[in-house]
């Protein structure tokens, strides 16, 4: 990737968190109940059995009211679990026990975990994502590596729907041969498909 693309996401990375960072608690809670209830919608329409999901960290959309009605609904709910340079996915509970990654991102200790192949949906996290369903993450690749067998094979890997606030949409992102897009996004104003 050239240096000013590089650059350029970096600039955009800060300036997205520190709009994330700066909603009033009160609005952040507002907003997370909108988007869990857009994911539990989305999720009645889907016969999904494995989904993937996040813990809220940075000022992430907090989905545990969502993940929580989800695994009592049947659905098995895998986190991103951090190996190296690359992410595994641990089964969740929600009384499963937590620690913290290198990051400081809370993952399961796993009992049984899941190819990322095996997944059906997987919502992702991001720090700001373009109309055509570009992603930009915090920029450690863990998403794209763990994600880059869909690119040749859309059909066959799972769906991958990013979770963000409205307020995380762009215009354009730059992009990189590594990049895998997002089919949709849920926000606090509903679902917005790219691809299915």
């Amino acid at each position: 990737m050239r240096d000013e693309a590089r650059v350029a996401k970096a600039e955009l990375r800060e300036r997205m968190l520190e709009a994330r960072r700066t909603l009033h608690p009160n609005e952040r809670r507002q907003l997370d109940r909108r988007i869990c209830s857009h994911v539990l919608r989305l999720l009645e329409e889907r016969d999904c059995v494995d989904i993937a999901a996040f813990i809220a960290f940075r000022g992430e959309p907090d989905l545990q009211p969502a993940l929580i009605a989800l695994h009592e609904a049947g659905r098995r709910i895998w986190l991103p679990i951090v190996d190296g340079r690359h992410m595994r996915f641990g089964l969740w509970r929600p009384e499963s026990r937590m620690r913290a990654n290198r990051y400081g991102i809370p993952e399961p200790e796993p009992l049984r975990t899941c190819p990322a192949e095996r997944l059906e949906l997987v919502l992702t996290p991001l720090v700001a994502y373009s109309a055509s369903g570009t992603r930009l993450g915090m920029g450690a690749g863990f998403y794209d590596r763990a994600f880059l067998f869909t690119r040749s094979a859309a059909a066959a890997g799972p769906w991958l729907v990013g979770v963000a606030y409205a307020l995380q949409q762009v215009d354009s992102l730059p992009t990189a041969p590594w990049d895998v897009p997002l089919g949709a996004v849920v926000t606090d104003q509903g679902l917005q498909i790219f691809r299915e």
